[in-house]
């Protein structure tokens, strides 16, 4: 397992190639695209960090897998599987969107609620976020079976949140209030 200071270190490598290509936002595309894909993969990671792969067959995989993203994402995946580090991929790429999230003035916000938001809908709260705070947002919409309806909007370290659960939890704090007032 990688320590933090390296996987910082191949995210830096990684965001000043981009600056050099001039493809920053290139890389921020690949970069999310990445992670979603390793997100709906989780065996991928075993088998590029097994014992059992002999490194030809890795190097296969790579390059049949990940044809078409920028060499230095390959290459990068290439020595983390050899080194069988490739699980930390993942965190690499989030030190490198954060990076990249700060040069190219972009905030990223995640949507919580009990179903799919609409596209129509999920446009106008991007809209609004973007008016709000004067930067693109990265919206993302992910479902939380805990709200009771509503919606929680994450945006930094800011929670912006419409839902019964959080009237609930108001109303019970409330509560709790008023009688230890009154013993």
């Amino acid at each position: 397992m990688l320590k933090n200071e390296t996987k910082i270190s191949y995210a830096l490598a990684l965001l000043d190639i981009a600056k050099e290509k001039g493809h920053t936002k290139e890389f921020y595309k690949e970069s999310n695209i990445l992670i979603e894909v390793l997100d709906e993969q989780l065996e991928f990671q075993k088998i590029l960090d097994s014992f059992s792969l002999d490194d030809d067959s890795k190097m296969k995989i790579i390059d049949k897998t990940f044809k078409g993203f920028d060499i230095s994402f390959i290459n990068t995946i290439k020595i983390l599987s050899l080194k069988n580090n490739f699980k930390c991929f993942r965190e690499i790429l989030n030190y490198l969107i954060d990076y990249l999230q700060n040069i190219l003035n972009i905030k990223k916000c995640i949507v919580y609620s009990t179903t799919k938001i609409s596209e129509p809908k999920m446009k106008k709260i991007k809209k609004k976020l973007e008016d709000e705070y004067g930067k693109e947002i990265n919206l993302k919409n992910l479902i939380d079976k805990e709200l009771i309806g509503g919606f929680k909007i994450v945006i930094d370290s800011t929670v912006i949140e419409n839902s019964v659960s959080q009237d609930l939890d108001l109303l019970k704090k409330e509560l709790k209030f008023k009688k230890e007032g009154s013993e």
